[in-house]
């Protein structure tokens, strides 16, 4: 767990292990088309814009009062409608949410770009197409662990999706403790139920969304919620509270799942931690509303450090908002209506090993830790030392470094993914599953496919300075992503995920037979095209390679394994 927290908290030791110089991507990018400022009027105020190509873009816009002082760990309050009188500026993004500082790896830039930090951060970004709508809308809710993150970061610029005839809205909620730290037991019932706080601000957002973007041309009955690791997580969440209804009709789940919240009691054992770390500064719940943003992060890390799982931090089951786990909920039909494309990546865990540990399973294959409590989301080292023990039966040929990150990523993420999927499609919901496994071909995991290096190609952005771990500057978007994007934007637009370059997408079913197919996007999806006859085309055959099934396993050195079949019962 050290290296995630290093990650997510401060990405020095990454930065450590890329030691790669940033590019000048802005040079690298083509001549930009000239910018010219735009007007719009809103039910929310009037607001002015920038436009550049065919592109329209408004940053920064609040869309809830400030949650500081006496709203601090309370619901967010909408603004008053209109929000504003005179014309809100929205050309530059607004504060990012109050978060621990971090580089991007090989340079000393935030991460969250050129933004403060601060509890007033509450505002969202959308860019729309120049042209006339109605057009649908991707709304999206970024990742970090529930502790970090922002709609400022720099791959998640809008611009491609509106070029595509897509209005594109991007948020900030509130995250660490401020977002997700239940404190009914220690303020008392006015404060029951902060532990969603988060949510509540995706929910206003959303609200917001409805009653504000058909002035940008987008059509609020045509909304795909989407997020990635935390923020799919979140989908899953909002797709399980009824308050959602309506909200959405699409959503997009990426390495996220349904199982990572907490029950009423141990929120509450949380928010214990966080007062005992609180008295270490010498300060009293009594404290909580009046204290700095910096002594609420301190308190917080010092709460990460001592709770025994991951994410101390975690939506919650409070039998209001929330009333039952999200995977069991949508089993239960909380969404059947809400179409839903929903995936994972091969390696999603190891971007969280440390550069020592990258090192030492570099240089020797066979030898790897034992877990560590806190590097399991879900379930607690006897259960993963049961699961070392299937794995090294089934695995054997197998190095004990692939089988840890297999296993981690299982845990954490791709059992969560088969087993949200399962429930809403079983619920009745329409749902397509994909699997990522195109390598990386440079740095630290290359030869490997580790969590959030499909975003680069679902944005369209890599010339993004964070992606660099991932792609090179000033390569071509490579086919796999032009592949991706086109399936994303398919689907956001009502229809099934389907690009030129890949084979029919067949919607996703448990049944028959325990079948369950899914994409699998690998390297080069126009050999797949390329192989195709047009007899295949006529009769919806799909090429083999290109399906994931349940008989599949998660390591492909035994062919005939079901790794699925060996976390049934655990997880």
């Amino acid at each position: 767990m050290k290296g995630r927290r290093a990650f997510l908290q401060h990405s020095a030791a990454l930065a450590g292990a890329f030691s790669m110089p940033m590019l000048a991507h802005a040079a690298a990018r083509r001549a930009a088309p000239p910018q010219e400022a735009v007007s719009l009027q809103t039910p929310a105020g009037p607001m002015r814009g920038m436009r550049q190509g065919g592109v329209d873009a408004y940053k920064g816009i609040p869309y809830a009062q400030p949650p500081v002082g006496a709203l601090r760990f309370k619901p967010p309050v909408p603004l008053p409608s209109p929000g504003w009188d005179d014309t809100w500026n929205g050309f530059d993004f607004g504060p990012a949410p109050v978060q621990s500082p971090r580089k991007l790896p090989g340079a000393d830039q935030s991460i969250l770009g050129d933004v403060p930090i601060s509890e007033d951060c509450l505002r969202l970004n959308v860019w729309a197409p120049v042209e006339p709508g109605p057009h649908p809308v991707f709304v999206w809710i970024y990742g970090g662990s529930n502790i970090a993150g922002a709609s400022s970061q720099a791959i998640y610029d809008g611009t491609h999706f509106a070029e595509q005839g897509i209005v594109c809205v991007t948020l900030n909620y509130r995250v660490g403790a401020l977002g997700f730290l239940e404190l009914g037991s220690v303020l008392g019932d006015a404060y029951r139920g902060s532990g969603n706080n988060a949510n509540r601000d995706q929910l206003l957002a959303l609200q917001w969304v409805r009653n504000n973007i058909a002035a940008f041309g987008g059509d609020p009955a045509r909304v795909t919620l989407a997020g990635e690791s935390a923020g799919g997580k979140s989908v899953a969440a909002l797709m399980a509270m009824p308050a959602s209804a309506g909200l959405f009709q699409s959503a997009i789940i990426e390495s996220g799942g349904g199982q990572t919240v907490h029950d009423l009691p141990e929120a509450d054992r949380v928010a214990g931690l966080f007062l005992q770390a609180l008295g270490t500064q010498g300060l009293k719940k009594e404290d909580l509303l009046t204290a700095s943003p910096d002594k609420i992060l301190q308190a917080q890390a010092a709460t990460i450090a001592s709770y025994q799982r991951a994410f101390a931090f975690r939506s919650v089951v409070d039998g209001t908002l929330l009333s039952a786990r999200p995977q069991d909920a949508i089993a239960k039909g909380a969404s059947n209506q809400v179409r839903l494309l929903i995936g994972s990546n091969h390696d999603e865990s190891m971007i969280f090993f440390s550069p020592d540990a990258l090192a030492a399973g570099r240089q020797d294959p066979s030898a790897a830790a034992p877990f560590a409590s806190r590097e399991l989301a879900q379930l607690h080292v006897v259960d993963m030392e049961k699961m070392t023990r299937r794995y090294q039966q089934t695995f054997s040929s197998t190095s004990a470094f692939d089988r840890r990150i297999a296993m981690l990523t299982a845990e954490e993420y791709w059992v969560p993914t088969v087993r949200l999927a399962d429930a809403h499609a079983l619920a009745g919901g329409d749902t397509w599953s994909y699997r990522f496994e195109r390598p990386l071909a440079f740095g630290p995991f290359q030869g490997y496919t580790v969590h959030g290096s499909e975003l680069p190609l679902v944005w369209g952005n890599l010339n993004d300075p964070f992606t660099q771990m991932f792609y090179k500057g000033n390569a071509p978007m490579p086919p796999i992503g032009r592949a991706m994007q086109d399936a994303w934007v398919a689907f956001i637009k009502g229809g099934e995920p389907a690009s030129r370059l890949l084979p029919r997408w067949l919607p996703y079913s448990p049944e028959p037979q325990k079948l369950r197919p899914a994409l699998l996007v690998d390297r080069d999806p126009a050999a797949h095209a390329r192989s195709r006859s047009k007899q295949d085309d006529d009769a919806g055959v799909q090429p083999r390679e290109t399906m994931l099934l349940r008989d599949k396993p998660e390591l492909a050195s035994n062919p005939s394994g079901d790794a699925l079949a060996l976390w049934d019962n655990v997880l």
